[in-house]
């Protein structure tokens, strides 16, 4: 005689997981530096030298002179050889008054007059070797350094951080169940 069976099957529950990772993203802005520079100044001033030549005498020397100097040497030789003049004429004339000594004074004068050296008005100046005066005054220069100099003014960034979290889906593969099934031919069989 067939008994009957009870038969249970018991499936379990399958979950499925889909994972999306994190992800991460951290970015450094590079930091500006600000940086200023200042150029160094270098201020220079020179003067000229200064190159003085001094002719004059020379050109005196030589009967060159300008005019006013010639006009001056002209009046002041002229004014010596008058006095020159008027002394000789005053001597002529202390001899001629005194006649009595003897001698013809007339024609002494006379012939001291023909063949005498005659005073000349000087037209040129006193030669010498010193006669061209040379002056020379170096220049300067003045010089006015002012340094450059150089500043920083650093600004940093912070860092750009951007976070997407995981996620994580879960879905069902399969339920979970219980099959009972009951095998054999009589089930309210009296035994």
């Amino acid at each position: 005689m067939n008994i009957p069976h009870i038969q249970i099957q018991q499936g379990y529950s399958r979950v499925g997981l889909e994972i999306t990772k994190e992800q991460q993203n951290i970015e450094q802005p590079r930091p500006s530096l600000n940086m200023k520079q200042q150029y160094g100044v270098l201020e220079m001033e020179q003067t000229r030298p200064v190159l003085e030549i001094d002719s004059r005498k020379a050109w005196s020397a030589i009967g060159k002179a300008r005019f006013e100097e010639m006009t001056d040497r002209i009046a002041q030789s002229s004014l010596q050889i008058s006095m020159h003049n008027i002394a000789e004429i005053a001597r002529n004339g202390d001899r001629m008054m005194a006649f009595q000594e003897g001698g013809n004074v007339f024609s002494e004068i006379a012939r001291d007059n023909v063949f005498k050296d005659r005073p000349r008005v000087e037209l040129t100046g006193e030669p010498d070797y010193d006669n061209v005066e040379v002056t020379f005054i170096p220049g300067q220069v003045h010089m006015n350094y002012t340094p450059g100099s150089v500043s920083f003014n650093p600004e940093t960034h912070k860092p750009v951080v951007d976070y997407y979290p995981g996620k994580v889906n879960p879905y069902l593969i399969q339920k979970n169940y219980i099959f009972i099934s009951v095998t054999g031919e009589q089930l309210d069989a009296v035994v």
